[in-house]
């Protein structure tokens, strides 16, 4: 009896080291997921170079240049903000082992897209109430660029240093601040800027009393 036990134990404890010791260790190889995530990112890129070429030969050059300049820094913001904020939507996902790496993140990514596809880009357009309507009239101004190039480039920054150091902040919280010193406090809209800030304070007791709620409710069903 007390051999067969110690044997059970043993080879618990076997069974237990055999385990990854990481959620994204032991997942599959994703052979599949690198040639089409570059078909994908070729494509877009082919896109973006067509559009932004067939607008320039019919343009005077320097402005263009200026805003072709704006827009390859506005992808980067979005590439950034891709890998930032979906790492922050599918952390659990993943370490839980609910669904594997590759298929969380592309997962993420359609609904995401699904997503600015449905909505009625109500948030996008508070963000951009905020500005001053005298800059959005003559974004591609001198001021209305280096605006453009401010907020963009600090919020890449911001993003990268909360990404190296294992931070969570939003990507949109960090757009507004951008906004917010970028246009040195003139002609903002503080009702708006007031407005954001009491939806982020109520946010947190109310996503934890939601997801409380959910979790007691869940426990019975599941």
């Amino acid at each position: 009896m007390g051999a067969s036990r110690k044997m059970t134990i043993v080879q618990g404890e076997e069974h237990r080291h055999d385990r990854p010791s990481h959620p994204l260790e032991g997942t599959s190889s994703g052979r599949w997921f690198v040639p089409v995530f570059l078909i994908l990112l070729l494509v877009g890129l082919g896109y973006v170079a067509y559009a932004l070429g067939r607008d320039l030969t019919s343009a005077v050059a320097v402005p263009w240049i200026l805003l072709g300049i704006a827009l390859l820094i506005a992808l980067g913001f979005e590439f950034v903000n891709g890998f930032h904020d979906t790492a922050n939507a599918v952390a659990t996902v993943i370490y839980t082992r609910s669904m594997p790496a590759e298929l969380a993140v592309i997962w993420s990514g359609f609904f995401n897209f699904l997503g600015v596809l449905m909505s009625s880009g109500a948030v996008a357009f508070g963000i951009l109430a905020l500005l001053p309507v005298e800059l959005i009239l003559q974004v591609g101004s001198g001021s209305g660029l280096a605006m453009v190039f401010a907020l963009l480039l600090a919020a890449i920054v911001w993003n990268l240093g909360t990404w190296y150091l294992g931070l969570p902040s939003s990507s949109s919280h960090t757009l507004v601040g951008s906004i917010t010193m970028a246009t040195n406090g003139s002609g903002l809209q503080w009702s708006t800027v007031r407005n954001m800030m009491m939806a982020w304070i109520l946010t947190l007791p109310a996503s934890i009393m939601i997801a409380f709620l959910l979790f007691v409710v869940l426990r019975q069903l599941v």
